[in-house]
């Protein structure tokens, strides 16, 4: 593959999230590839990454600590996207894996249950959607972030997280820990309790566009 393209990086390890891939293929105007590496290891996407022009990284039921080599991998991958100021996106595994690799702590939040459901996030001011605005977004983990890296700062918070988002003060790298990326289909897998939320997808999704449209 010669022309550049966005790298969308699934560690799902039980099912992918191919409807929130099809999403994003809809909606950019370039090349999209899709990696599952947990499922099938990193093989083939260390044959294009030459050509990145950046890269989303997806949630995951795995924790940073579990030390698979497919974290390795991926870790080799964004270390060398970083170096070469590659924009990098990461959603709730791949914000705490950013966060993890960079210098950052990642632990559990609460006790070992995962909590799932919608809440409120605080969005700061940030170049990537703009000024500060408020809206609900779609959780499912039980880690989180807890202290952030060396040159990174907190652009998103919410009652029950404080580092709901971060971003690199030097680098084009973002991590939001909700599903920003969330479909239907992933509501209904997961099981997601909405409450008397309407279009819960809307708001996490006006964050990942942009990132969309900050590579073109």
């Amino acid at each position: 593959m010669h022309k550049k393209h966005l790298m969308v990086i699934d560690p799902a390890i039980e099912k992918p999230a191919i409807e929130s891939f099809n999403r994003i293929s809809r909606i950019t105007e370039y090349p999209v590839t899709y990696h599952l590496p947990a499922l099938f290891g990193f093989e083939n996407s260390l044959r294009i990454k030459q050509n990145v022009k950046g890269i989303i990284v997806l949630g995951s039921a795995a924790s940073v600590h579990d030390g698979f080599r497919w974290q390795e991998e991926l870790t080799n991958i964004l270390e060398e996207s970083f170096d070469n100021n590659i924009p990098v996106l990461g959603i709730c595994y791949g914000h705490q894996h950013i966060a993890h690799i960079c210098g950052g702590k990642v632990g559990l939040l609460w006790d070992d249950n995962k909590k799932q459901g919608v809440r409120n996030v605080r969005l700061i001011k940030d170049t990537l959607y703009g000024g500060a605005c408020n809206g609900p977004m779609i959780y499912s983990h039980k880690e989180g972030v807890t202290e952030i890296p060396e040159n990174f700062e907190i652009i998103a918070k919410s009652d029950m997280v404080n580092v709901d988002g971060f971003a690199s003060t030097t680098k084009p790298i973002w991590g939001f820990q909700t599903h920003i990326e969330a479909t239907q289909a992933f509501i209904d897998h997961h099981n997601i309790p909405l409450g008397d939320i309407d279009n819960p997808c809307q708001f996490g999704h006006k964050i990942l566009d942009s990132f969309i449209n900050f590579l073109s």
